[in-house]
């Protein structure tokens, strides 16, 4: 266009031209230094530049949450939760270590029973037995007291909650593994055999959990107790029976586990990556392993974390009927059904163990409920 007809644009009718009073930002007002007024780029000052381009800058930084850290970030907004969680790691902690800890502190004792002196490593261990000091309250020899035949409280307390800590983490990781394992080629493949696996879980729904293992342990606890002892950790002092009581406590847990895997798995079955997967040529095992498993992590969580405190109950259920861990042993229920024949008396030594109990399951069901709205905000409508 020639400078002619620019003209004749600006002299139309109707055309306003702009004015020259309009007040005009400061910023553009300046100029660069060393040129003169009016010449050159106009100056922006350094506060100007970051103030525009700041929210660009914070906007590119900012990364978007993955639904596995929004789970987590809703996660640890629940103060119930994760005080429960700080309760449980406490417990897990000071049952490790508290023995070995609580096993130097103090110094020797000579009894009236005793031709030596012996130190904290002997009478503040579970199975150590002072018959002169029967039914004692706390002290500072014995921070909880002792029972009926004198042994230390707390040393029975640490190990009954290490043997309910470590019995839960086994019929756990038996209950995932068949969990998963049968959940996953049943939803997956179907057919006949979604059909038997279902059979076989209805079966043993039908059949009560703890009276399976109630009839476990009464069969073959003498047998265990005889043939058991050998096995390092689980043999002695009267934990041989431990290993059939976890065996039929992951064994009757397990069904409900598959369940609700193999209800997640027809879902995902029928997602646009599982087809497009199916399309690329991938196997099936490939699948299963690198996009179906990882994304029952959630669910496997939260029902794994909810059965803990039904396996830890159904432990003590079964040690307090005696089938279960064995004198000189110790664990939580026992130890309330040996304080429970002097209720009256000596109250003191069953409200310890009975109240550790009901705070670990307690504990175990908040985080449990934690996880459960944490990855799956819509449970709470």
């Amino acid at each position: 266009m020639d400078t002619h007809d620019q003209k004749a644009e600006t002299n139309a009718p109707g055309f306003i031209a702009p004015s020259s009073n309009v007040a005009q930002p400061e910023w553009e007002l300046q100029t660069l230094p060393g040129h003169p007024e009016g010449e050159g780029a106009p100056f922006i000052p350094e506060e100007a530049i970051i103030a525009e381009t700041a929210p660009i800058v914070n906007r590119k930084d900012q990364k978007a949450r993955t639904p596995f850290q929004e789970s987590l970030r809703r996660f640890r907004r629940d103060k119930r939760a994760m005080i429960s969680l700080g309760i449980i790691i406490f417990m897990v902690v000071i049952s490790l270590i508290g023995p070995f800890i609580y096993q130097h502190i103090g110094g020797p004792y000579k009894g009236p029973f005793s031709t030596q002196a012996i130190g904290p490593g002997v009478y503040h261990t579970y199975d150590h037995q002072e018959l002169d000091r029967t039914h004692e309250l706390p002290s500072a020899q014995y921070w909880l007291g002792t029972d009926g035949i004198g042994r230390d409280l707390l040393a029975r307390l640490l190990q009954g909650m290490l043997i309910s800590i470590v019995l839960a983490i086994v019929v756990e990781i038996v209950d995932i593994t068949l969990g998963i394992s049968i959940g996953v080629l049943a939803g997956y493949y179907g057919g006949w055999i979604d059909q038997l696996l279902a059979r076989i879980a209805d079966l043993l729904f039908a059949f009560p959990g703890l009276l399976f293992v109630i009839l476990l342990a009464g069969i073959l606890g003498t047998w265990a107790d005889d043939h058991l002892t050998s096995i390092p950790i689980v043999g002695p002092n009267g934990n041989a029976r431990l290993l059939l009581v976890s065996l039929g406590l992951a064994f009757t847990a397990w069904p409900l586990m598959a369940r609700y895997v193999r209800g997640q798995t027809l879902q995902l079955r029928e997602q646009q990556f599982i087809e497009a997967a199916k399309t690329a040529g991938t196997k099936d095992i490939t699948i299963l392993v690198r996009h179906i498993v990882p994304n029952l992590f959630s669910i496997v969580m939260v029902a794994s974390t909810l059965n803990i405190s039904g396996t830890i109950v159904g432990e003590a259920g079964i040690s307090y009927l005696g089938l279960g861990v064995q004198p000189p042993g110790s664990s939580i229920g026992l130890m309330i059904a040996q304080a429970s024949q002097s209720l009256t008396a000596y109250p003191w030594e069953l409200l310890v163990p009975s109240l550790t109990l009901v705070i670990i399951v307690l504990s175990f069901s908040f985080i449990g409920d934690g996880l459960r709205d944490a990855f799956d905000p819509h449970s709470k409508d």
